[in-house]
């Protein structure tokens, strides 16, 4: 790699320098226009910026590792491959940026804003934080296990394929969030709302699920296994073939709902509505916790093996 002394950085910049393969470990700058500046490819680890525009700045393949952004604006800034792994974002801004399989294992963001930015294939494992926007963002194939998040917002966004196994997400917003085929398995959702968001054939098996809005949501062949489901909505949501073998459920809404061919085995019950809920087909083999009268619905409505 090519040596640059962090003093040279700005200078060569102003002269329409194209950093590539540079050597700029901790670089330190503070109040800069960055904006469409070229660091391909380069070794940056510990840099610290403050107060920094990067618009359309192109970081590819950069190694950010452990690096520090705060009040960095890389509105449409490429991305690609790039690691900040360990890095602490604060008051960051990515919209409409390519970060296409970038690197964020175990960074720590706060205030973080990527409105339709390309995320796909990235690594976002054990990242931790609070007021992030990934409205309208392209997540599939993502990795965002193990993850501890508050006030997320995920509206619109595409998380087909998605990796969110073993995380903790409190006060979240899906609408119309497409997770198909998503892992959301052995993961904690406290106040989160996925009204028609589709999560067809998704995991959430063994999850905790408190104060959820499924409304008008796709759950087909959905798997709830094992999961504990308390204050949750799901009026007028499909859940047709879905699996909720052996799950816990208190105060549950399933007006409207389809459950039509739903795996109900095993499952606990307390505090549930089933107004106008379609049951036919509905396997309830060894349900506990339905009244006598509701019962008597469900067998009158098609449901299967209730007792």
């Amino acid at each position: 790699m090519t040596l640059f002394a962090p003093d040279l950085v700005l200078q060569k910049l102003d002269e329409g320098y194209e950093f590539n393969r540079a050597e700029l470990s901790r670089l330190k700058l503070e109040s800069a226009n960055l904006d469409r500046a070229k660091f391909i490819q380069c070794y940056m680890r510990g840099a610290t910026f403050r107060d920094v525009s990067c618009r359309q700045i192109n970081f590819k393949a950069t190694n950010l590792t452990f690096a520090v952004f705060n009040n960095v604006n890389c509105s449409q800034a490429n991305l690609e491959r790039a690691e900040f792994n360990s890095a602490t974002l604060n008051n960051c801004i990515l919209n409409d940026a390519n970060c296409y399989k970038i690197k964020l294992y175990g960074a720590k963001i706060n205030e973080f804003q990527a409105i339709h930015g390309n995320f796909s294939g990235a690594d976002l494992r054990q990242i931790s934080g609070q007021d992030i926007h990934f409205s309208s963002a392209n997540l599939a194939k993502a990795w965002l296990s193990q993850v501890t998040l508050e006030n997320v917002n995920l509206e619109r966004a595409t998380l087909t394929n998605t990796n969110l196994e073993g995380s903790t997400i409190n006060n979240s917003r899906w609408l119309k969030a497409n997770l198909q085929n998503a892992n959301l398995g052995k993961s904690i959702f406290n106040n989160a709302n996925f009204t028609d968001a589709s999560l067809v054939n998704s995991k959430l098996d063994r999850t905790l699920l408190g104060r959820v809005d499924f409304s008008a949501a796709e759950l087909i062949e959905t798997d709830f296994r094992y999961g504990e489901l308390i204050q949750i909505n799901f009026t007028e949501s499909t859940l047709l073939s879905a699996n909720l073998e052996g799950a816990k459920l208190t105060d549950i809404n399933f007006t409207d709902a389809n459950l039509q061919d739903a795996n109900l085995e095993k499952t606990s019950w307390q505090n549930v509505t089933f107004n106008g809920c379609n049951v036919s087909g509905a396997v309830f083999s060894d349900a506990r916790g339905l009244t006598e009268e509701q019962k008597r619905w469900l067998k009158q409505n098609g449901a299967l093996n209730v007792s």
